[in-house]
């Protein structure tokens, strides 16, 4: 057994497949335009558990996929006796990878391809992918970019994506954030606000407790519900509307000037909005 970091470096002249698991510390992908794919394990705090995990790990090109795991050492998300332990890969841009770690951190930089990210306690973040799936019992998750679609859950933390063609969000307790959808987005949270900022072609939300605001939509459907909180969606300026609003206990209020029915073919949007305790409100975006 030794102290020193383990390398390896594998010929991949174009994107591979990366399969990466690991009972606790933090996995780091870089995608780059480089002709092969590096693996660096080191234990950071010097832990005898998680020297003798590296030491023993199987690190080999398996198939076309490269991976990083220990089956002699299987780890349950929650239940690891090991010290943090570091993974930082380097692999051809749009690769896919399955990376998977107990308790910690895991980031990718980069263009990856298809992502699929799993933490039993800890954050995750994606820089940029083709879609990604991403779950987490305790963190933050943070997806940047993604030309496809997004399926993000987590137990009790913050969702926040960038840019998405679908999306997919669920939270026990935390906030989500969408900044713009192309395709459809579906929100459902115990606990938690969700806000969207340019909806695509369809939005469902829906909190127990919490609000929920689409700052602009111009196309495509909203129905938003909460029990306890607020809805508000921004219609864009020379859309029409078509409104279906309820609040249970608070007021209901569209800022948007009546008008006839649009005409077939013409842009449009149908606001289905409730609330039962709290106000529902219209604008222009």
């Amino acid at each position: 057994m030794t102290d020193q970091p383990r390398s390896h470096s594998f010929p991949t002249p174009g994107p591979t497949r990366l399969r990466v698991e690991l009972p606790s510390g933090r996995i780091t992908v870089v995608a780059d335009a480089g002709g092969e794919t590096r693996v660096e394990l080191s234990a950071p705090h010097g832990d005898r558990a998680a020297l003798e995990w590296i030491d023993e790990a199987e690190v080999a090109d398996v198939g076309g996929e490269i991976v990083v795991r220990n089956p002699h050492r299987r780890f349950m998300f929650g239940f690891n006796h090991c010290g943090p332990i570091e993974a930082v890969l380097h692999a051809p841009a749009g690769s896919d990878a399955h990376l998977s770690i107990g308790a910690g951190r895991i980031e990718t930089a980069g263009r990856l391809g298809e992502l699929a990210a799993n933490t039993g306690a800890g954050g995750i973040r994606v820089e940029a992918c083709q879609s990604a799936r991403v779950r987490t019992g305790s963190g933050n998750v943070d997806v940047l970019d993604a030309s496809g679609a997004v399926d993000a859950t987590t137990g009790a933390g913050q969702v926040s994506i960038g840019r998405a063609g679908e999306v997919r969000v669920t939270t026990g307790a935390g906030n989500a954030r969408l900044e713009e959808v192309a395709g459809a987005a579906r929100f459902t949270t115990g606990h938690g606000n969700v806000e969207v900022g340019q909806a695509g072609d369809s939005v469902e939300a829906f909190t127990a407790s919490g609000n929920i605001e689409v700052r602009r939509a111009d196309h495509g459907r909203v129905r938003a519900k909460t029990v306890s909180g607020r809805v508000r969606v921004g219609v864009a300026e020379g859309v029409a509307a078509l409104l279906d609003l309820h609040s249970l206990s608070g007021r209901v209020r569209s800022e948007l000037a009546a008008s006839s029915p649009p005409a077939e073919g013409e842009k449009h949007v149908e606001l289905i909005l409730s609330t039962v305790s709290g106000n529902v409100s219209v604008a222009r975006a």
